[in-house]
């Protein structure tokens, strides 16, 4: 179970669009399942009388009009597509406890928030939107300080009481997904990508073949991203990634700064990158850096006794600069699929966990780094010996997660594994000899 928090300042649109069909019409059955009373509350899905005025007017009765600015609290709530869908009463349980949770109307608190849960349903998608007006009923602001993260707990507590697929918790693993509006707009544009997945794969891929700041900031625009560096006076504070192509109203780029694509992309994470690299080395070519690539690959699959989670850690998250480098340096025609198993594999690289830094880790990551810079094809034999110790790795690791219970990391293991017999099935290995 997923809740997401918005903000606004318009409640009859918000209602509107609610009960409206949807930008896809993907609305189906909108209709009242909670609210702050029980009785008394108007459904404009259900009572031909109820007018979505009249609605709007009662949520926002103890907000002053001189006030109305950001005074809207919306949550959409949505189970996850194999989940059962959960009857009326039990939305209404929902609703309630993510009210409480989010500190809007506190369980046994008569003088909360008014709010209203609207439930829609669909063939892919069962959600509730609660919507509810930041002024109590005593005239007071309600406590929403880290509604998000009290609201991630809450979904974790109704999975176990409803029997729900289980989340993760919240613990800065997951991936920044792009939003409806952004899906919708790279369609318009004919991408075949969200500008945001397309900017985090860039700037990943420049982070993994960088040895340094320059170089990783040349290596973007020569790929035509443009960059643009916040700076305090003289010193780099931050920077920010955008597509020539992605502009807003205005005409100006949609900047995304690299925290935003990915934790492991902010500038602070990115400088103990490159601090922790080795030199550059020479004149290796395709055959060596892929042969180099293989061994750190097979060592890392090696269990010591002098094993901690920490290393493990950093195993899995060095990981990811493998399948980055693999899907950059790989054969044309491999690209595809093994993208779309080096995107599975971020969040599966990106533990609850410290790391713990280790040679072990750090000769994977050069010897990703060294494989990205290099062109060439790659030998059939290594190449095939590469991927299949990919799939292993992956499987260790799932193995693992499975064991420490971090479930959205083992469901992108799998995840990744999958696309990588994809790959495997379509059999191009053999026209790279």
């Amino acid at each position: 179970m997923i809740a997401k928090v918005m903000r606004g300042s318009d409640t009859y649109g918000l209602l509107r669009y609610l009960y409206g069909p949807g930008r896809a019409n993907e609305h189906i059955d909108p209709h009242l399942v909670g609210a702050w009373r029980p009785l008394g509350v108007p459904d404009p899905g259900r009572s031909p009388d109820a007018a979505l005025p009249t609605l709007a007017r009662r949520l926002d009765q103890f907000v002053a009009p001189d006030t109305r600015t950001r005074h809207v609290w919306h949550c959409a709530v949505r189970v996850a597509h194999d989940d059962r869908p959960l009857t009326d009463p039990e939305w209404n349980t929902v609703a309630r406890r993510i009210a409480a949770a989010g500190g809007v109307a506190p369980h046994g608190d008569p003088r909360g928030c008014r709010w209203i849960a609207v439930r829609h349903d669909g063939t892919e998608s069962h959600h509730i939107h609660l919507v509810a007006t930041l002024k109590r009923q005593d005239d007071t602001r309600p406590d929403i300080h880290n509604d998000a993260l009290r609201l991630r707990d809450e979904c974790r507590a109704l999975e176990h009481h409803l029997g729900l697929r289980t989340t993760g918790p919240s613990n800065g693993t997951s991936d920044r997904l792009p939003k409806r509006g952004e899906v919708e707009k790279a369609l318009r544009r004919g991408r075949s990508e969200p500008a945001r997945v397309l900017l985090a794969r860039e700037v990943r891929t420049a982070a993994v073949a960088a040895h340094s700041e320059d170089e990783f900031f040349a290596a973007l625009r020569d790929e035509g991203v443009l960059v643009h560096r916040r700076t305090d006076g003289a010193e780099l504070v931050g920077y920010a990634v955008a597509l020539p192509d992605d502009r807003n109203d205005t005409g100006e780029p949609v900047w995304l700064s690299g925290s935003t694509l990915a934790p492991e992309l902010s500038l602070p994470r990115l400088r103990r990158r490159f601090a922790a690299a080795a030199p550059p080395e020479p004149g290796i070519g395709a055959a060596r850096a892929w042969a180099r690539l293989r061994r750190c690959l097979d060592e890392a699959r090696q269990r010591t006794p002098g094993d901690t989670m920490g290393r493990r850690a950093e195993t899995a998250a060095a990981l990811s600069d493998a399948f980055t480098a693999v899907a950059a340096a790989a054969p044309r025609p491999l690209r595809p699929g093994l993208r779309a198993a080096a995107d599975a594999w971020q969040q599966a690289g990106r533990l609850p966990c410290p790391t713990q830094q280790h040679p072990q880790a750090a000769r994977l990551r050069d010897a990703a780094r060294t494989l990205i810079r290099t062109d060439g094809t790659p030998d059939t034999q290594d190449l095939r010996g590469v991927l299949d110790l990919l799939d292993a790795l992956a499987a260790d690791l799932a193995e693992w997660y499975t064991a420490q219970r971090w479930a959205p990391q083992r469901h992108r293991a799998e995840l990744t594994r999958t696309h990588l017999a994809a790959v495997a099935l379509d059999g191009p290995c053999a026209e790279t000899g």
